[in-house]
């Protein structure tokens, strides 16, 4: 079960990075001189959401397998 909840913690731990990232994100939009970091930010983004996603993936399985 120690394995379910690091799981579960390091996926809360992404959502809220990506929701972090996603307010920068929109704030960057916002200002034209911040391109540069805005491409950083989006990729940043990307990267945490598909690791979020792929937890998601693992915690729906471990939750199929105890029912």
């Amino acid at each position: 079960m120690g394995n379910k909840l690091d799981i579960l913690n390091d996926y809360q731990v992404a959502q809220r990075k990506a929701t972090e990232l996603s307010h920068i994100c929109t704030k960057l939009h916002c200002d034209g001189r911040t391109q540069h970091l805005q491409a950083t930010y989006d990729e940043k983004l990307k990267r945490i959401e598909t690791k979020r996603d792929n937890l998601g993936v693992i915690l729906e399985a471990i939750n199929a397998a105890e029912d």
